[in-house]
C-alpha cells in the first residue's frame, strides 16, 4: 500500500516514526483558529512560546492566502515549520514541526530568547530547562522535514524554493540590541572560520555549525530567500579564497577554485543546493591548505597521526587509541613521533588543544571552565597553566586582548 493511500493520521505517524530514527521531532496539530488539538511534545509550554513570539499569528495569516509550507525562525535559533490541511477552500488543520535548533543552545542564548517573549516570569526558569532539550536538526534536514510534512498532509511534492520564510517582527529597541549582538557574533565567528582555512584546521565542523546560528547571512531587502543565500555564499567563498591564499595556496589555484564555486552558486536552483555548495567549498579549501602545509619530512603514518589528533581534539586522546589507529605499538609510535616532529605525543596533543581553545575563546561566549571541560583538560588550573605555557598569557587575558 502506498503512503498516500493511508489516512492522514496514519501518514503523519509513519513520518514521525521515520524521523525518530535519527532523533526526536516534536509534532503539533492545531485547528483553523490556532487551538491545540494534539501533540507528542511533553512540554506544553512550547505551545505558549510558539504563540507568544508571533509564530501562530504568522502561520494563520499565511494560510489565508497560501497553501505552501512556511518555515518560521525567532532570534537565538529556534525554528518551526507548518503545513496546512484544507477541505476545498476551507482551512481545517495546521500541522507543525518544532521547535528545533541548528546547534545546541547555550544558557545565555536561551535566557535572552526567553526574555524576548511574553512568557510570565514564574514560567521562565522551567522554560529555560525545557529549551535546553530542544532537538538539534541541521538546516538542510529541517528543509527536508518540512517538505515531507507538506507531502504527508497534501500529497503534493514541492522543492525548497517553495517554502516561505518568516521571522517575527520585534520592537525597534530590541531589534537594534539583537542586531548589534548578531554583528559581533558574526564577526567573531567569521574570524574563527577564516583562521581555520588559513591554518588548514581539519577540526572545523563544530565552528561551521555554530556559524549557522551566529549569522543568517547578508540581509538585503526586496530579495527572495534564494537570492539572499546566493549573495551570502558568494561573500563566504570570496573570504575563504583569500584565507586559503594566506594559508599558502597559490593565488592562481585559489582564485580558480573560488570562481568555479561562485559559478556553481549562481547556477544552483534551491537554498539547500547553495548550502551544500558552501559546505563543499569550505571543506575543499581546508583540505587544500592542510595538504600544502603537511610536513614533507614526516612519514605518511606520522602525518596521519597528527591529522587524527586534530580531528579528535575534543575527545579524551590516549596513546593506545592513537597507536591503534595508526597500527603501531605504543612504544614504537612514541619514539617515531618524537623523532619526526620534535614533540612527544602528549605535548603535541596539548598544543592542538590550546589552538582549539583559542578558537573557542574568540568565536564563542563559552566560559573558560566550559572550554576546559569540552577539551578534557581535567581542571581549570591545569588548562590555564598549559595555555600560558604555550601562548605566554592566561586564557582570560588572551580573550580580552584579542576581543578589543
Amino acid at each position: 500500500m502506498a503512503l498516500m493511500d493511508l489516512p492522514l493520521g496514519e501518514r503523519l505517524r509513519v513520518l514521525q516514526d521515520l524521523l525518530s530514527c535519527t532523533g526526536k521531532m516534536y509534532a503539533w496539530c492545531y485547528d483553523a483558529e490556532g487551538r491545540l488539538i494534539d501533540t507528542n511534545c511533553p512540554d506544553r509550554v512550547l505551545d505558549d512560546v510558539f504563540s507568544a513570539t508571533g509564530c501562530m499569528e504568522a502561520v494563520r495569516h499565511h494560510a489565508r492566502e497560501h497553501r505552501e509550507p512556511i518555515l518560521l525562525s525567532i532570534p537565538y535559533g529556534l525554528s518551526w515549520s507548518a503545513a496546512f490541511e484544507f477541505d476545498g477552500d476551507g482551512l481545517q488543520r495546521i500541522h507543525v514541526f518544532g521547535p528545533t535548533t541548528t546547534t545546541e543552545l547555550g544558557y545565555d542564548g536561551i535566557s535572552k530568547a526567553v526574555q524576548s517573549t511574553k512568557i510570565p516570569l514564574h514560567w521562565r526558569p522551567k522554560l529555560i530547562r525545557i529549551l535546553q532539550r530542544i532537538p538539534v536538526v541541521s538546516t538542510i534536514d529541517f528543509f527536508r522535514h518540512t517538505l515531507m510534512l507538506h507531502y504527508c498532509v497534501t500529497g503534493e511534492q514541492l522543492t525548497n524554493a517553495d517554502i516561505t520564510f518568516f521571522e517575527p517582527a520585534m520592537a525597534r529597541g530590541q531589534r537594534e540590541v539583537v542586531a548589534r549582538k548578531d554583528r559581533m557574533n558574526t564577526y567573531r565567528t567569521e574570524q574563527a572560520l577564516m583562521r581555520m582555512v588559513s591554518e588548514g584546521d581539519l577540526n572545523y565542523k563544530s565552528v561551521l555549525q555554530d556559524a549557522a546560528s551566529a549569522s543568517r547571512g547578508v540581509n538585503i531587502s526586496h530579495m527572495g530567500s534564494l537570492e539572499q543565500v546566493r549573495v551570502s555564499q558568494i561573500v563566504f567563498i570570496s573570504l575563504c579564497t583569500r584565507a586559503a591564499i594566506q594559508g599558502g595556496v597559490s593565488p592562481e589555484v585559489a582564485y580558480s577554485r573560488g570562481d568555479a564555486y561562485i559559478q556553481d552558486i549562481l547556477d544552483c536552483k534551491t537554498v539547500a543546493d547553495a548550502a551544500h555548495i558552501g559546505h563543499t567549498m569550505y571543506d575543499d579549501f581546508i583540505h587544500l591548505v592542510h595538504k600544502g602545509r603537511a610536513n614533507p619530512d614526516r612519514s605518511p603514518q606520522i602525518q596521519s597521526c597528527c591529522d587524527y589528533i586534530e580531528l579528535h581534539v575534543e575527545e579524551k586522546l590516549t596513546l593506545a587509541d592513537i597507536a591503534s589507529h595508526i597500527g603501531y605499538a605504543d612504544y614504537y609510535l612514541s619514539r617515531k613521533f618524537k623523532a619526526e616532529t620534535g614533540f612527544s605525543i602528549n605535548n603535541y596533543i596539548k598544543i592542538v588543544k590550546v589552538e582549539k581553545a583559542k578558537t573557542l575563546l574568540l568565536s564563542t561566549d563559552m566560559s573558560i571552565q566550559d572550554i576546559c571541560d569540552r577539551l578534557h583538560f581535567g581542571s581549570r588550573s591545569f588548562f590555564a597553566e598549559t595555555f600560558k605555557e604555550i601562548t605566554g598569557i592566561p586564557p582570560a587575558a588572551y580573550r580580552e586582548q584579542n576581543m578589543r
